[in-house]
């Protein structure tokens, strides 16, 4: 090896050591229990064998205590006391890597292969030393020799394809090639299979046309069947079947994939759902309706099928079809909520009254099935019967919590319940579900808040009490609670009020900043909001300078922003190139209009300023602001 090789060499195993660490290496078996026992003198091999255990053990001790030079002397030792132990040999080499003795690391280990050629390990370690060099050459050999003389290890075949892709990335097909001869040979051949669907796969992506796309897809295919096959319940597999033989339009295998997938997941209701948007992806909606309308002549009782169909209709705008598709579901699979759902949903965007007759049906064939209940529980719900919603909402619960306690009916029930819970301005009951709801999902808040702000002034009251009753709890969300607060106190005009909740929050991120997250460019606008409104206006610049400094982008503060300094008529520059960066955000804004009209109006350029204001005042009739500006402008025009 000439100096210059050796050098890189020395380098690139270094880096790699270094990556890799000693401790990569498996450690010693652990020890057995035991105090002080009286035993016959080992045999001399054994007692050999004993030694270099200990003193591997004691290399160990030393390793972790960063006591390289020492744990390297025990290392020696015991390889030199069990010379064939694979173990031992490959922490000595890593150890003499930490102590940037690389070319030693590197003869120790040859050397013991020379010894040993059926060390895989040793072999592998030698490869991936010399892929840190950067000689991809010897690699290949490297990994070439572990396929020969272990070609049952699928990891040898991997290594292999995996170092000629680096080589040769252009030539995808040799990478292919070794997998497929890996597959006679390798034990299991799963992990070789995986990898020849996805070579399989990005060929289809990179096809230059048609007839290569389909060749790749049929090869992906075919070993996505053995996949199958090998590990018959993976559901990612089965999907990326299912969605191979739909593009493929080999449509009656695809319904027998999915068909299995529902076997292995009966309780998941949004299997259906998703199967059935797989059929959206063929080019021809039209030919997919037409070929899944042939299948269900043929097969008239596969719920399935008209399932699909339905979805298919909808999303093709035929609400007549999609829902006659879903009833014939519905009929032919009575025990499955699934297409009674589906269709109950459809009816609900025209009729509720036939939404709730279909899903009472559906009662009659399901008794106390919980999600027939709930989603007649939000129908109600949306019609405003409160204790209609909350009387089928609890019969949900105790269904489902008869069977398990922490058992969760959907993602959105505990949400729903508190919302319902508001409604009926029952104020623990409510508070109680919402701590359910956050606890699973903390930004159902950012929900319930988007209901309580756009709800009646009674509901706001309610909710207010809701808040504030959860707000009092030990949460992990309490400074979420007392920022949203603080914006319902705002909505009721209660800006000094709205202040304390925003310092309440602030005190509890002190005092625990993983609830830091809270402080969003939302937070500090409208924490500068109230101090505005509780004139303390300095506070709120620098509230709103906060907000714009984490998103420089924030219209609404960089607007809030410039009219404070408008009004105030102070820098009047700054608040210019605010402005005019809201207004490029939102042109017609007839806020921003104004705001950039009222500037304009402090720098004596009046007749601009009558522009812009008569533009906010079209976009935005009769608000009593625009209209005072503009007549304080045509005062000052003398009109």
């Amino acid at each position: 090896m000439s100096g210059t090789c050796r050098v890189r060499l020395a380098l690139g195993l270094v880096l790699f050591g270094a990556a890799a660490g000693c401790r990569s290496l498996p450690g010693p078996p652990s020890l057995l229990d035991g105090g002080l026992v009286s035993s016959p003198p080992l045999p001399a091999e054994r007692e050999q064998a004993a030694r270099a255990h200990a003193l591997y053990s004691l290399g160990i001790h030393h390793e972790l205590a960063d006591e390289y030079d020492l744990a390297g002397q025990a290392y020696l030792r015991a390889s030199e006391l069990d010379p064939g132990n694979e173990r031992i040999l490959l922490r000595l080499a890593s150890i003499l890597v930490l102590q940037r003795r690389t070319e030693d690391a590197l003869r120790t280990v040859e050397e013991f292969i020379d010894r040993y050629p059926s060390s895989e390990k040793a072999l592998g370690w030698l490869a991936a030393f010399y892929g840190s060099t950067g000689d991809q050459e010897r690699v290949l050999q490297l990994y070439r020799r572990m396929t020969r003389q272990f070609p049952a290890n699928p990891l040898g075949w991997l290594q292999l394809a995996s170092a000629t892709a680096r080589q040769s990335p252009d030539t995808p097909a040799d990478v292919i090639r070794i997998l497929e001869s890996g597959l006679a040979k390798a034990r299991p051949p799963t992990a070789l299979r995986q990898e020849l669907v996805r070579l399989h796969l990005a060929r289809m992506r990179e096809a230059p046309d048609e007839p290569a796309r389909r060749q790749a897809r049929r090869n992906a295919i075919a070993r996505l069947r053995e996949v199958a096959d090998e590990l018959p319940g993976d559901m990612d597999t089965l999907f990326a079947l299912g969605d191979l033989l739909v593009r493929d339009e080999q449509l009656e295998e695809a319904i027998q994939v999915y068909e299995k997938i529902e076997r292995l997941q009966p309780a998941d209701l949004q299997v259906k759902q998703r199967l059935a948007r797989t059929f959206l992806a063929m080019d021809d909606q039209a030919k997919a309706i037409a070929v899944l309308e042939r299948l269900a002549a043929r097969d008239t009782g596969s719920a399935n099928i008209h399932f699909y169909l339905g979805e298919l209709y909808l999303q093709s705008g035929d609400a007549a079809n999609a829902e006659e598709q879903f009833r014939t579901a519905a009929q032919a699979s009575p025990d499955d909520p699934a297409p009674w759902l589906r269709l109950a949903a459809l009816q609900a965007e025209l009729s509720s009254e036939q939404a709730i007759a279909t899903l009472n049906e559906a009662l009659g064939t399901m008794p106390g099935n919980p999600r027939l209940l709930e989603v007649l529980a939000l129908i109600h719900l949306g019609q405003n019967q409160y204790a209609k919603a909350e009387k089928l909402l609890a019969q949900v619960w105790q269904t489902v919590s008869a069977d398990d306690p922490d058992a969760i009916p959907s993602n959105l029930f505990f949400y729903n319940y508190a919302t319902v819970c508001t409604h009926l301005r029952r104020v623990p009951d409510a508070a109680d579900w919402l701590e359910r709801a956050l606890g699973q999902e903390p930004a159902l808040l950012d929900l319930y808040m988007q209901r309580v702000l756009t709800g009646t002034p009674s509901f706001r009251q309610t909710a207010t009490r809701v808040l504030n009753n959860l707000a009092k709890r030990n949460t992990s969300f309490g400074a979420a609670l007392h920022g949203n607060l603080a914006t319902l106190y705002l909505a009721r005009e209660n800006p000094s009020r709205a202040v304390k909740e925003f310092k309440r929050a602030l005190a509890i991120i002190q005092s625990d900043p993983l609830q830091s997250d809270v402080l969003t460019p939302r937070f500090h606008f409208w924490h500068g909001v109230a101090l505005d409104q509780a004139k303390q206006t300095n506070l709120a610049v620098e509230q709103f300078e906060t907000a714009i400094r984490l998103d420089p982008d924030y219209a609404e503060a960089l607007n809030y922003l410039a009219y404070l300094w408008a009004v105030r008529g102070e820098r009047l520059d700054e608040a210019l190139r605010h402005i005019q960066t809201a207004l490029d955000l939102d042109p017609e804004n007839p806020a921003f209009l104004d705001t950039l009209g009222w500037i304009y109006f402090q720098q004596g350029r009046y007749e601009d300023a009558l522009d812009l204001l008569q533009q906010a005042d079209r976009l935005r009739p009769g608000d009593p602001e625009i209209l005072d500006h503009i007549r304080q402008t045509l005062d000052k025009l003398g009109r």
